[in-house]
């Protein structure tokens, strides 16, 4: 494994790991999730327009608004349905495999 996306996969197992390790509610899991991932900022992804993309689109998902990235992830999550939250679950992990 190279050095490149280091923070980010980092970040990324930590949130892969609190979506699997918790008897939670699957929107309970994503907003622990979310709180890891956004440590992540888009300028790690600069040199690689797909993944800066995909990422752009992660965080859509999590936190459209711009004003407070955690606040917004954590409402987001918690009105999410089951399915939503789970799909958006599957993207995190796909990203994960995408920089690792």
């Amino acid at each position: 494994m190279d050095d490149k996306y280091t923070n980010a996969r980092e970040h990324f197992f930590g949130a892969i790991r609190e979506l699997a390790a918790s008897a939670d509610s699957i929107q309970a899991r994503l907003i622990e999730a979310s709180a890891t991932i956004l440590n992540v900022t888009i300028d790690e992804f600069n040199g690689d327009l797909e993944l800066k993309i995909k990422f752009a689109k992660l965080l859509d998902f999590l936190a459209a608004d711009q004003d407070d990235l955690e606040k917004v992830a954590i409402e987001n999550a918690a009105h999410m349905t089951d399915f939503e939250a789970a799909k958006v679950a599957d993207l995190i992990c796909d990203f994960y495999y995408e920089i690792t």
